[in-house]
Protein backbone atom coordinates (compact mmCIF):
# COMPACT_ATOMS: atom_id res chain seq x y z
CA UNK A 1 0.00 0.00 0.00
CA UNK A 2 1.16 3.65 -1.01
CA UNK A 3 2.35 5.34 2.17
CA UNK A 4 0.69 8.81 2.74
CA UNK A 5 2.87 11.21 4.93
CA UNK A 6 1.14 12.66 8.02
CA UNK A 7 1.47 16.23 7.08
CA UNK A 8 -0.92 15.18 3.65
CA UNK A 9 -3.76 13.54 6.20
CA UNK A 10 -6.97 15.64 6.67
CA UNK A 11 -7.10 18.40 8.84
CA UNK A 12 -9.95 16.61 10.97
CA UNK A 13 -7.34 13.86 11.92
CA UNK A 14 -4.54 15.68 13.02
CA UNK A 15 -6.59 17.43 15.09
CA UNK A 16 -8.76 13.95 16.37
CA UNK A 17 -5.26 12.73 17.41
CA UNK A 18 -4.26 15.83 19.53
CA UNK A 19 -7.34 15.81 21.35
CA UNK A 20 -7.41 12.22 22.58
CA UNK A 21 -3.46 12.03 22.79
CA UNK A 22 -2.12 15.64 23.07
CA UNK A 23 -0.12 17.88 21.47
CA UNK A 24 2.47 16.21 19.02
CA UNK A 25 5.90 17.24 19.08
CA UNK A 26 7.22 15.96 15.99
CA UNK A 27 6.27 13.20 13.84
CA UNK A 28 8.82 10.21 12.56
CA UNK A 29 7.91 7.90 9.45
CA UNK A 30 8.74 4.32 10.26
CA UNK A 31 8.97 1.20 7.53
CA UNK A 32 6.57 -0.78 10.21
CA UNK A 33 3.09 -1.58 9.37
CA UNK A 34 3.36 -2.43 5.65
CA UNK A 35 0.09 -3.19 4.88
CA UNK A 36 -0.89 0.72 6.28
CA UNK A 37 -1.15 3.88 4.75
CA UNK A 38 0.22 5.83 7.30
CA UNK A 39 2.42 4.39 10.07
CA UNK A 40 4.91 6.85 12.25
CA UNK A 41 5.93 7.63 15.48
CA UNK A 42 4.55 10.76 16.79
CA UNK A 43 6.70 12.23 19.77
CA UNK A 44 4.56 13.16 22.78
CA UNK A 45 5.26 15.33 25.76
CA UNK A 46 4.50 11.72 27.53
CA UNK A 47 6.63 9.39 25.24
CA UNK A 48 5.88 8.27 21.60
CA UNK A 49 3.52 6.27 20.03
CA UNK A 50 3.33 4.34 17.08
CA UNK A 51 0.50 5.33 15.02
CA UNK A 52 -0.91 3.32 11.54
CA UNK A 53 -4.49 3.95 9.47
CA UNK A 54 -6.21 4.01 6.29
CA UNK A 55 -8.77 5.47 4.62
CA UNK A 56 -11.96 4.03 5.50
CA UNK A 57 -12.97 3.17 1.81
CA UNK A 58 -10.08 1.26 1.47
CA UNK A 59 -12.38 -1.60 2.80
CA UNK A 60 -9.23 -4.34 2.47
CA UNK A 61 -7.19 -2.07 5.18
CA UNK A 62 -10.27 -0.88 7.39
CA UNK A 63 -10.84 -4.52 8.00
CA UNK A 64 -7.48 -5.11 8.77
CA UNK A 65 -7.72 -2.19 11.31
CA UNK A 66 -10.94 -3.80 12.62
CA UNK A 67 -9.28 -6.93 13.29
CA UNK A 68 -6.03 -5.83 15.16
CA UNK A 69 -8.41 -3.30 17.14
CA UNK A 70 -10.68 -6.18 18.19
CA UNK A 71 -7.81 -8.66 19.52
CA UNK A 72 -5.32 -6.37 20.81
CA UNK A 73 -7.04 -6.55 24.21
CA UNK A 74 -6.94 -10.12 24.49
CA UNK A 75 -3.22 -10.62 23.42
CA UNK A 76 -1.59 -7.78 25.25
CA UNK A 77 0.96 -10.07 27.14
CA UNK A 78 2.26 -10.31 23.76
CA UNK A 79 2.47 -7.51 22.18
CA UNK A 80 1.94 -3.19 22.30
CA UNK A 81 -1.15 -1.88 24.05
CA UNK A 82 -3.47 -0.19 21.74
CA UNK A 83 -4.07 3.10 23.45
CA UNK A 84 -6.41 4.42 20.80
CA UNK A 85 -9.05 3.71 18.04
CA UNK A 86 -10.01 7.23 15.98
CA UNK A 87 -12.19 7.90 13.14
CA UNK A 88 -12.32 11.30 10.97
CA UNK A 89 -11.70 12.70 7.81
CA UNK A 90 -12.44 9.72 6.38
CA UNK A 91 -10.22 7.84 8.21
CA UNK A 92 -9.42 5.08 10.68
CA UNK A 93 -6.50 5.62 13.04
CA UNK A 94 -4.97 3.45 15.46
CA UNK A 95 -2.31 4.61 18.02
CA UNK A 96 -0.30 1.88 19.83
CA UNK A 97 2.48 2.03 22.73
CA UNK A 98 5.57 2.32 21.20
CA UNK A 99 8.08 -0.21 21.68
CA UNK A 100 11.71 0.19 21.08
CA UNK A 101 13.21 -2.36 19.48
CA UNK A 102 13.98 -4.02 16.41
CA UNK A 103 13.16 -6.72 13.80
CA UNK A 104 13.71 -10.39 15.08
CA UNK A 105 16.92 -12.25 13.63
CA UNK A 106 15.58 -15.33 12.26
CA UNK A 107 18.82 -16.62 10.82
CA UNK A 108 20.87 -20.21 11.67
CA UNK A 109 22.47 -19.03 15.56
CA UNK A 110 20.56 -15.73 16.01
CA UNK A 111 20.44 -15.35 19.95
CA UNK A 112 16.69 -14.23 19.24
CA UNK A 113 15.21 -17.10 18.80
CA UNK A 114 14.78 -17.92 22.22
CA UNK A 115 13.24 -14.71 22.95
CA UNK A 116 11.08 -15.93 19.44
CA UNK A 117 10.03 -19.19 21.29
CA UNK A 118 9.15 -17.56 24.18
CA UNK A 119 6.75 -15.52 22.95
CA UNK A 120 5.36 -18.40 21.22
CA UNK A 121 4.57 -20.27 24.11
CA UNK A 122 2.95 -17.21 25.25
CA UNK A 123 0.58 -16.98 22.24
CA UNK A 124 -0.42 -20.97 22.34
CA UNK A 125 -2.21 -20.29 25.61
CA UNK A 126 -4.02 -17.64 24.52
CA UNK A 127 -7.65 -17.52 24.10
CA UNK A 128 -10.06 -15.69 22.04
CA UNK A 129 -13.68 -15.15 22.61
CA UNK A 130 -15.90 -16.37 19.99
CA UNK A 131 -17.50 -12.36 20.09
CA UNK A 132 -14.08 -11.55 18.43
CA UNK A 133 -14.93 -11.25 15.03
CA UNK A 134 -11.49 -12.55 13.12
CA UNK A 135 -10.90 -14.55 9.90
CA UNK A 136 -11.62 -18.30 10.09
CA UNK A 137 -8.72 -19.65 8.48
CA UNK A 138 -9.67 -22.28 6.27
CA UNK A 139 -11.66 -20.21 4.36
CA UNK A 140 -9.06 -17.90 3.45
CA UNK A 141 -7.82 -21.05 1.17
CA UNK A 142 -11.32 -22.09 -0.16
CA UNK A 143 -10.35 -20.66 -3.51
CA UNK A 144 -6.89 -22.17 -3.95
CA UNK A 145 -7.57 -25.84 -2.44
CA UNK A 146 -7.70 -28.06 -5.05
CA UNK A 147 -10.20 -30.46 -3.12
CA UNK A 148 -11.88 -27.84 -1.00
CA UNK A 149 -13.61 -30.65 1.51
CA UNK A 150 -9.60 -31.30 3.43
CA UNK A 151 -9.76 -28.03 4.05
CA UNK A 152 -11.86 -28.74 7.41
CA UNK A 153 -8.04 -30.24 8.37
CA UNK A 154 -6.77 -26.49 9.01
CA UNK A 155 -9.90 -25.42 10.59
CA UNK A 156 -10.64 -24.42 14.77
CA UNK A 157 -10.95 -21.82 17.35
CA UNK A 158 -7.12 -21.44 17.74
CA UNK A 159 -5.96 -17.65 17.56
CA UNK A 160 -3.57 -17.38 14.51
CA UNK A 161 -1.47 -14.48 13.72
CA UNK A 162 -0.64 -15.75 10.36
CA UNK A 163 1.91 -13.06 8.93
CA UNK A 164 4.89 -14.15 11.32
CA UNK A 165 8.00 -12.47 8.91
CA UNK A 166 10.87 -11.31 10.93
CA UNK A 167 9.42 -8.09 10.59
CA UNK A 168 6.37 -8.51 12.92
CA UNK A 169 8.32 -9.91 15.70
CA UNK A 170 10.22 -6.96 17.70
CA UNK A 171 13.10 -7.68 19.82
CA UNK A 172 12.91 -5.54 22.90
CA UNK A 173 16.60 -6.50 24.42
CA UNK A 174 15.71 -10.02 26.01
CA UNK A 175 12.38 -10.49 25.09
CA UNK A 176 9.57 -10.50 22.08
CA UNK A 177 6.54 -9.03 20.91
CA UNK A 178 4.53 -9.81 18.06
CA UNK A 179 2.65 -6.78 15.97
CA UNK A 180 0.45 -6.24 13.00
CA UNK A 181 -2.55 -8.72 14.16
CA UNK A 182 -4.47 -7.35 10.65
CA UNK A 183 -4.73 -10.94 9.51
CA UNK A 184 -5.34 -12.48 12.75
CA UNK A 185 -7.90 -15.64 12.19
CA UNK A 186 -9.37 -18.86 14.32
CA UNK A 187 -7.76 -22.28 13.04
CA UNK A 188 -5.87 -25.70 14.05
CA UNK A 189 -3.10 -24.80 16.27
CA UNK A 190 -0.63 -26.10 14.09
CA UNK A 191 -0.92 -23.41 12.23
CA UNK A 192 1.25 -21.04 14.14
CA UNK A 193 4.63 -22.84 14.62
CA UNK A 194 3.94 -24.45 10.88
CA UNK A 195 4.26 -20.70 10.01
CA UNK A 196 7.39 -20.04 12.14
CA UNK A 197 8.98 -23.03 10.50
CA UNK A 198 8.29 -21.69 6.69
CA UNK A 199 9.88 -18.23 7.39
CA UNK A 200 12.58 -20.27 9.89
CA UNK A 201 13.77 -22.41 6.34
CA UNK A 202 13.24 -18.92 4.46
CA UNK A 203 15.63 -17.16 6.52
CA UNK A 204 18.56 -20.08 6.13
CA UNK A 205 17.39 -22.83 8.32
CA UNK A 206 17.18 -26.42 7.13
CA UNK A 207 13.54 -27.91 7.37
CA UNK A 208 14.87 -30.36 10.19
CA UNK A 209 16.65 -27.62 12.01
CA UNK A 210 13.45 -25.18 12.05
CA UNK A 211 10.87 -28.42 12.81
CA UNK A 212 13.42 -28.86 16.32
CA UNK A 213 13.43 -25.75 17.28
CA UNK A 214 9.60 -26.28 17.40
CA UNK A 215 9.98 -29.35 19.78
CA UNK A 216 9.03 -27.31 23.15
CA UNK A 217 5.85 -26.15 21.96
CA UNK A 218 3.02 -27.97 22.72
CA UNK A 219 0.73 -26.82 19.49
CA UNK A 220 3.72 -28.46 17.77
CA UNK A 221 3.98 -31.62 19.87
CA UNK A 222 -0.12 -32.52 19.37
CA UNK A 223 0.21 -31.73 16.08
CA UNK A 224 -1.12 -34.66 13.47
CA UNK A 225 1.46 -34.98 11.49
CA UNK A 226 -0.94 -35.91 8.47
CA UNK A 227 -2.32 -32.67 8.81
CA UNK A 228 1.08 -31.10 9.13
CA UNK A 229 1.94 -32.45 5.61
CA UNK A 230 -1.21 -31.29 4.52
CA UNK A 231 -0.71 -27.84 5.47
CA UNK A 232 2.84 -28.01 3.67
CA UNK A 233 1.93 -29.23 0.49
CA UNK A 234 -1.60 -26.75 0.40
CA UNK A 235 1.13 -23.98 1.18
CA UNK A 236 3.30 -24.94 -1.48
CA UNK A 237 0.95 -25.34 -3.85
CA UNK A 238 -0.71 -21.99 -3.79
CA UNK A 239 2.26 -20.24 -2.97
CA UNK A 240 3.91 -21.58 -6.69
CA UNK A 241 0.60 -21.08 -8.17
CA UNK A 242 0.21 -17.63 -6.87
CA UNK A 243 3.56 -16.20 -6.86
CA UNK A 244 5.34 -18.38 -9.39
CA UNK A 245 6.86 -14.84 -10.80
CA UNK A 246 7.70 -13.51 -7.22
CA UNK A 247 10.09 -10.09 -8.39
CA UNK A 248 10.14 -9.38 -4.23
CA UNK A 249 13.33 -11.11 -2.40
CA UNK A 250 11.70 -12.17 0.70
CA UNK A 251 8.52 -13.75 -1.89
CA UNK A 252 10.78 -15.96 -3.64
CA UNK A 253 12.48 -16.86 -0.48
CA UNK A 254 9.01 -17.67 1.25
CA UNK A 255 7.79 -19.65 -1.81
CA UNK A 256 10.92 -21.64 -2.05
CA UNK A 257 10.74 -22.49 1.88
CA UNK A 258 7.37 -23.58 1.54
CA UNK A 259 8.43 -26.39 -1.38
CA UNK A 260 11.71 -27.20 0.47
CA UNK A 261 9.04 -28.16 3.85
CA UNK A 262 6.80 -29.70 1.72
CA UNK A 263 9.51 -31.90 -0.02
CA UNK A 264 11.29 -32.54 3.28
CA UNK A 265 7.68 -33.50 5.10
CA UNK A 266 7.13 -35.79 1.77
CA UNK A 267 10.34 -37.60 2.39
CA UNK A 268 10.77 -37.83 5.95
CA UNK A 269 6.89 -39.37 5.90
CA UNK A 270 7.84 -42.24 3.58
Amino acid sequence: MDRIEWQSLPSDLHSAVQDELGPIIKVEPTSEGRRSALATVAHLKDGPVFLKGAPIANERAAAQLDREAAVNPHVRSVTPELLCDLTAGGWRLLGFEHVQGRRADYTPGSRDLNAVLDVFATLEHLQLPTTVDVMWFEGRWSDYATVPQHLTQIAGTALLHTDLNPGNVIITGTAARLVDWGMASRGTPLVNPADLVINLIACGHAPTEAEALMAGLDTWKNADPAVLDYYARLLATTWLEAFWTPTHPWARAVVNAAVQWAMHRRHSRH
